[in-house]
């Protein structure tokens, strides 16, 4: 039986990951304190990286239980989906900030040298 918040299966997802994010969060400050929200969603983020780690050392066989790759698959989809919404909440442009941190990433060079040498 689906949650009553639920919507219904045939309605449109938003095009892209920011727009779901406010829709998500959107609906989540329904709900809860709006005091909280930041917090709230740090917390959240936190949880589901260690869902995705959890979900990945059962599929790696490096925990007690197994588990299928689908979950890996999901969790860091809940991940990449939890860190839009995180970002939504603390106003973050995340578009413009993982393209700014990719400008960096690429121009640092990949591993400093034992000579000092960092390409």
């Amino acid at each position: 039986m689906p949650h009553p918040d639920a919507r219904p299966a045939g309605e449109t997802v938003p095009a892209d990951l920011t727009g779901l994010a406010a829709v998500v969060a959107e609906n989540i400050r329904r709900h809860f304190p709006a005091e909280e929200e930041r917090h709230r969603q740090v917390l959240a983020l936190a949880e589901e990286v260690g869902e995705f780690v959890g979900a990945y050392r059962r599929w790696a066989g490096m925990a007690r239980r197994t588990g299928d790759f689908s979950d890996v698959r999901e969790e860091l989809a809940d991940v990449v989906i939890t860190a839009y919404v995180t970002a939504h909440v603390l106003d973050i442009d995340l578009e413009t900030a993982w393209r700014a941190k990719a400008r960096h990433i690429l121009s640092r060079g990949w591993r400093d040298q034992p000579d000092g040498n960092t390409s």
